[in-house]
């Protein structure tokens, strides 16, 4: 039993990923690269590096091979893999909260915000798997190391979720754990539809997501 125990917590994320899904990004399309250029190269191959087998498991050398140039022209755009890690979540951080900004009006109700935050996560997940991915396996560890991760779709959510425990609208209780509990209903489906397990794509399961938040957030 114990030996089972161990073969699977020694297999990688890269053996369970539907890797049909990380091809499906923009081709030399980065995070913050201009499109075509060496260093979006370099961010694309990342990605999916990453993505596939975590930022530990990824070298230098290998990344530099997937997009076909040398160990040096990649110190030209990061200084090691760590800042290249860093960067990359940063953006990808970045873009949900620019999504979320387009979708959510100041005033708008918690429903209004639940179906802003799925629609932003499942519209990712849909878009560019790669980043995707990396975003949801990787905020742990480049936290860890870096410190502050930015603001949060969490934290919109959390604050949405006080407000309208504060009207009556749903029982009073923890924001926070409702709030995590709320997007556990989406990023639990989405980490499924990374590996193959769900095929629907994300975006065909707005309307369910945010039905199955509201009930999550409804219960006392």
């Amino acid at each position: 039993m114990n030996d089972y125990i161990l073969i699977l917590e020694t297999k990688t994320m890269e053996t369970y990923l539907d890797k049909t899904l990380l091809e499906r990004g923009p081709d030399g399309v980065g995070i913050t690269g201009k499109p075509g250029s060496t260093k979006a190269r370099i961010e694309r191959a990342a990605l999916k590096l990453f993505a596939a087998q975590g930022v530990d498991g990824v070298s230098i050398k290998e990344i530099a091979k997937a997009c076909e140039i040398s160990d040096g022209a990649m110190y030209r755009h990061f200084d090691s893999k760590e800042s290249l890690a860093h960067t990359l979540f940063q953006a990808i951080h970045a873009n949900l909260l620019g999504m979320l900004k387009e979708k959510v009006a100041p005033y708008d109700g918690l429903e209004a915000t639940v179906r802003a935050v799925v629609t932003a996560y499942c519209e990712l997940a849909e878009k560019d798997p790669a980043a995707f991915a990396y975003h949801l396996t990787a905020r742990n560890t480049v936290l860890a190391r870096a410190g502050d991760g930015g603001a949060d779709p969490s934290t919109l959510m959390a604050r949405r979720i006080e407000a309208a425990m504060g009207a009556g609208d749903i029982p009073k209780g923890d924001p926070e754990l409702k709030s995590a509990m709320a997007l556990g209903v989406v990023m639990q489906a989405a980490e499924y539809r990374l590996y193959g397990r769900i095929t629907t794509p994300l975006t065909d399961l707005i309307d369910t997501f945010t039905d199955g938040v509201m009930a999550v957030l409804k219960t006392a």
